[in-house]
């Protein structure tokens, strides 16, 4: 869970799993304030609420999937991550999750080669699918990716609000 210290407003995770209670009493390590914030898990034993669709990241770079998390967030989805394109299969055939989020370029299987998986599934066929990358792409390019069966790409160089656009829509749809 990511929380956010209201006196220096630095952001950091913490693991809300480590905890049975449903107030977790936080010490900010940047600058000493003590706060305290609601734990998801206990809230949810007194009142279920509806499941909010799941989000898959699929990408090689653990730096850029801690700052889609990071990102991803403020939509309070469940998010999963992968650090390959065989591991993001894996994980997607277990969880099911609304929309998966992916790198094109990924060690061993391509996100291209995710995406055909993906699209070769019977039971995915509702699954939305966001393909990213950091290389430049040319509009034929785009279609291409498009055609293998990506709902939308995005250039890597996106501002967060533009990322949680595209996610919203996505998720919407």
């Amino acid at each position: 869970m990511i929380i956010q210290c209201p006196a220096c407003q630095a952001r950091y995770r913490i693991d809300e799993t480590k905890t049975n209670k449903s107030v977790a009493r936080i010490k900010c390590p940047n600058c000493a304030h003590a706060f305290e914030v609601a734990v998801a898990g206990a809230a949810e034993q007194s009142s279920p609420a509806p499941a909010a669709p799941s989000i898959v990241v699929v990408d090689d770079a653990r730096f850029f999937r801690e700052v889609l998390a990071d990102i991803l967030a403020a939509l309070e989805c469940p998010l999963h991550l992968a650090a390959s394109g065989e591991d993001g299969l894996s994980l997607v055939r277990q969880i099911r999750p609304a929309l998966v989020i992916l790198d094109l370029k990924l060690p061993g299987m391509s996100g291209i080669e995710l995406i055909q998986a993906l699209r070769s599934d019977q039971q995915m066929k509702d699954l939305k699918i966001l393909a990213m990358s950091s290389v430049f792409r040319q509009e034929n390019e785009v279609h291409k990716i498009l055609l293998a069966g990506a709902d939308d790409f995005l250039n890597k160089s996106f501002k967060p609000d533009h990322l949680l656009s595209r996610v919203e829509r996505l998720l919407a749809s």
